[in-house]
């Protein structure tokens, strides 16, 4: 049965960056793959979906106005495959924990909707389906974890950069770490960059004016890229001096892999999802304690030894793209061919 890998989302978007490149990844290894691409949720309403199985990649704000508005389009979309004879299967993404704050209930209830009207789950990490348990949105027997595909590979000739810098990778929004990053520089010298790689999300401009302040005060330079197109990308990593992923409640990490994809090895606070990734993928991490002054000393270290910002030869991937695509061929056939 051709399986439709359902798109939805902008272009730029991290979840809709790995829906593609797994139906894609799919696509090579000769599975029967249809993508269908909706720039925006509100385009699915009243749309002719396919009557294919589908497998979607969710994350509530790509699905809806609000969590319950995301969980009951997907719902209906489940029941209308089944009536249809087909199956709806889903990988998760951002899936809620107690530091989403007032929205945590909303998320939760949503988050078991979704699971409650598929014929499959997927995350990125233990530590997802972990929080799924200690949540109570899934029996984690029923959930299948597939990492994020990591390729690594060390970097031969290393980019010669004459402005010393730190840098944090993607979307600029709270949480992401962009400022505590910077509070953890004001005793560095004042001639070591702040740099953000990426955009800030809508409606946080007021952040990158924040951040531009912060360091003005502190006689520092600040910049922002703005977005970085792919093939672009790797360059500007590796340009930077300190690579720094300081996401303290993430729960499963495409910057970090990004990162690691362009020969680097960043910094990142110790929690269960960095130890867990760690673990599957040797000499790719380098893990401080998360507290203020963990990160200011693993700044300092990195600056003095900025040989360990990058992959060495012996690091190595417990998940690599073909190894990750095969796990989903597997679970695809099952959810969707039986």
């Amino acid at each position: 049965m051709t399986v439709t890998h359902l798109v939805v989302g902008p272009t730029r978007h991290g979840v809709v960056t790995f829906a593609s490149n797994l139906a894609a990844s799919l696509d090579g290894l000769g599975g029967a793959v249809a993508v269908v691409r909706v720039g925006d949720w509100r385009d699915l309403d009243g749309s002719d979906i396919p009557r294919d199985g589908l497998h979607l990649n969710f994350t509530d704000r790509l699905f809806g106005a609000s969590p319950s508005d995301a969980a009951h389009r997907v719902a209906g979309m489940a029941r209308d495959a089944s009536a249809a004879g087909r199956r709806v299967s889903v990988t998760l993404h951002d899936v809620p924990q107690p530091a989403d704050g007032g929205n945590y209930p909303l998320r939760v209830q949503a988050y078991r909707d979704v699971c409650t009207a598929v014929h499959g789950v997927v995350v990125n990490s233990e530590h997802e389906r972990s929080l799924l348990a200690e949540s109570g949105i899934a029996d984690p027997s029923a959930v299948m974890v597939v990492p994020l595909p990591l390729d690594v590979t060390s970097v031969g000739s290393r980019p010669a950069v004459e402005d010393c810098s730190v840098g944090v990778f993607g979307f600029l929004y709270p949480g992401k770490g962009h400022d505590e990053v910077l509070a953890a520089m004001a005793d560095l010298p004042p001639s070591i960059d702040f740099v953000a790689v990426g955009e800030p999300s809508s409606g946080h401009d007021d952040l990158v004016a924040e951040l531009a302040a912060t360091a003005e005060g502190a006689g520092r330079r600040f910049s922002v890229t703005g977005y970085v197109a792919d093939d672009a990308l790797d360059g500007v990593l590796r340009r930077v001096t300190v690579p720094v992923a300081h996401h303290r409640h993430v729960s499963a990490s495409g910057s970090i892999n990004t990162w690691i994809a362009a020969g680097r090895r960043p910094l990142v606070p110790v929690n269960r999802y960095t130890r867990e990734h760690a673990e599957r993928n040797p000499g790719t991490l380098t893990p401080y304690p998360d507290t203020a002054d963990g990160l200011r000393a693993a700044l300092r270290h990195a600056l003095e030894h900025p040989d360990a910002t990058w992959i060495a030869p012996d690091a190595g991937s417990g998940s690599t793209t073909r190894a990750a695509t095969a796990l989903y061929a597997r679970a695809l056939s099952r959810w969707h061919d039986d």
